[in-house]
């Protein structure tokens, strides 16, 4: 099976754009301005790869925000599964720092999948949870309390919720890395992709030639950065998870990759040419099928207590 993704440079450079821009708003201070909305930011997703480059720890890494994914997941009309998250309700049971930031950021991307299904009646208790992590990672102090009642607030508007939430997390890996806590800001970061491939992998498992199978295999492009990032962490309680994650990295590296270039565009008023590809991940069914299962038990390896 051959699952192709175009790149347009022109789209694409209204995604980085657009993604770029989320960022910044992270990196502000929202205690010099905790009443201040966030300007909602919708990126161009069109025929577009589901990656985004990021800067973390000094090095450009590949790699999906949750919220993206979670809009992807949204916008081809599929219905909320209970099964794509976790339960919320005890969150002291996860113990050490790297377990309660994975499962941090696996919460956060519960958060976005959540709020783009519109699930309002059950965000209160995931938001006590990351309240719960945060105060045990002692890190709560140094995000503006305020926002996570101002997200708490706004159930009945999406897009500010996703605005507030990019809010919060960016702020959090700032902090980190400030601090010289990157272990701690990696973890979250690992959480939240896994809890993301799960939630891609979850409705496709019975399903052959899922709609969602070809933002799966997509992600063969993140795994290198991925891989790095697991490797940074120096921890023996991570250990498993780390063999897990670089074990699901690599399945995902295997995957064919092609990539043949299209028409250029010109703006003749700019004097300027875009250079264009396109792109194809071939997957077969044998090895969406490890896929799912590499995710599985990486998962269930973070949210076990």
């Amino acid at each position: 099976m051959q699952l192709t993704n175009q790149n347009d440079s022109l789209a694409f450079c209204r995604f980085v754009l657009a993604m770029a821009v989320i960022f910044l708003i992270g990196f502000q201070s929202c205690a010099d301005q905790p009443s201040v909305q966030p300007p909602i930011i919708t990126a161009d997703t069109t025929g577009i790869s589901s990656t985004g480059a990021i800067l973390l720890q000094g090095n450009v890494v590949v790699i999906p925000p949750p919220a993206l994914i979670a809009h992807m997941i949204r916008s081809k009309s599929i219905p909320f599964e209970s099964s794509c998250t976790i339960d919320a309700t005890h969150p002291e049971q996860w113990t050490g720092e790297h377990k309660k930031a994975l499962n941090l950021g696996v919460l956060g991307a519960d958060l976005s999948y959540l709020i783009n299904h519109g699930q309002s009646a059950v965000i209160p208790q995931y938001l006590a949870s990351i309240r719960r992590l945060t105060d045990d990672l002692g890190i709560s102090h140094q995000v503006n309390p305020e926002l996570l009642n101002q997200i708490e607030a706004g159930l009945d508007n999406p897009e500010y919720m996703l605005g507030l939430h990019s809010v919060f997390f960016r702020n959090l890996e700032q902090y980190l890395e400030s601090n010289k806590r990157s272990s701690i800001s990696t973890c979250i970061l690992l959480g939240g992709w896994i809890e993301s491939m799960h939630q891609l992998a979850a409705p496709a498992d019975s399903i052959a030639a899922h709609p969602l199978d070809d933002v799966l295999a997509e992600q063969s492009y993140t795994a290198q950065g991925i891989r790095a990032l697991a490797l940074s962490v120096s921890d023996d309680s991570f250990s498993e998870i780390q063999s897990s994650i670089i074990t699901l990295c690599d399945a995902l590296d295997k995957l064919e990759k092609l990539y043949a270039f299209r028409e250029p565009v010109h703006d003749q008023r700019q004097s300027i040419s875009y250079l264009r590809s396109e792109s194809s991940v071939i997957c077969s069914d044998e090895q969406l099928v490890e896929l799912h299962q590499l995710i599985n038990q990486a998962r269930q390896l973070i949210i076990e207590p």
